[in-house]
């Protein structure tokens, strides 16, 4: 299934590499996309075959087949390979809007988050905001920190997120978890009580939540969260949640005892 970002990059794809083309070349070209688009959702292999069949032929469209070609190589688990096309769908968009090339480098960093690739993720994102500054980048960018462990790092992306989005709840609780790495407690605390009032059934901000409460010495509320985070999930089927996985480990272990 296509990400937000990964539709987004298409829309504008659809049409913008065909803008030099007669009216039948640009009626073949989209068709072309189309198709490939349809085979990346259904056969992601069918769909790496047409986009590479199709790429000696494309010429003005050639960020085009090379998308496609990212998304099928995503679809497929070869995230490593998705991950460098998407940077060469972004470099091969020279006089594409801004906006566009900055999604492509975004998709990029994102690939690379799948193939555990911190760093090339980072230098990925930071393309990306050099391009277009915006809180969905920064807190991209902060995710990135936070899974290398940058706590404080994390915790100014964030910040920065939430000047502009006070509400998000990601961010609230990603700051939160970098001010509990970095030794804040209080803070910590309150921006994963905040996250939680906004979003009550956020698995993520209760179980965050939780961690503070039981590093707080809250043992039947650090339980009550974790416990929630297992219940939510299995209600809406995500039961192999990150989160969820991790209360339960926290529950089984007895944290907060």
């Amino acid at each position: 299934m296509f990400t937000f970002r990964q539709t987004l990059i298409a829309a504008c794809l659809a049409t913008l590499p065909f803008a030099s083309a007669s009216l039948a070349a640009q009626k073949a070209a989209t068709q072309d996309y189309d198709t490939c688009l349809a085979l990346a959702h259904k056969d992601p292999e069918k769909a790496l075959a047409y986009a590479r069949a199709w790429r000696p032929d494309a010429g003005a469209d050639g960020p085009a087949s090379l998308h496609c070609e990212a998304l099928a190589l995503s679809a497929l688990g070869r995230n490593a390979e998705a991950a460098s096309t998407f940077s060469q769908v972004a470099l091969n968009m020279a006089d594409a809007p801004v906006e566009a090339r900055a999604e492509a480098y975004a998709q990029a960093a994102d690939a690379w988050v799948i193939a555990e690739d911190l760093g090339r993720a980072r230098i990925a994102i930071d393309q990306a905001l050099a391009l277009q500054a915006n809180a969905t980048y920064l807190l991209a960018r902060a995710n990135i920190r936070a899974l290398a462990k940058d706590w404080d790092g994390a915790r100014v992306d964030a910040g920065e997120v939430l000047a502009e989005l006070p509400t998000s709840v990601e961010a609230l609780t990603l700051r939160a978890a970098a001010f509990r790495n970095l030794g804040y407690p209080k803070p910590a605390l309150a921006d994963a009580e905040r996250a939680v009032g906004i979003a009550p059934h956020n698995l993520a901000a209760l179980l965050e939540r939780g961690r503070m409460r039981a590093a707080n010495g809250n043992v039947a509320g650090a339980r009550t969260d974790w416990e929630d985070v297992i219940r939510f999930a299995k209600a809406t089927g995500r039961s192999d949640d990150a989160s969820a996985v991790a209360a339960r480990e926290y529950l089984k272990a007895g944290a907060g005892k």
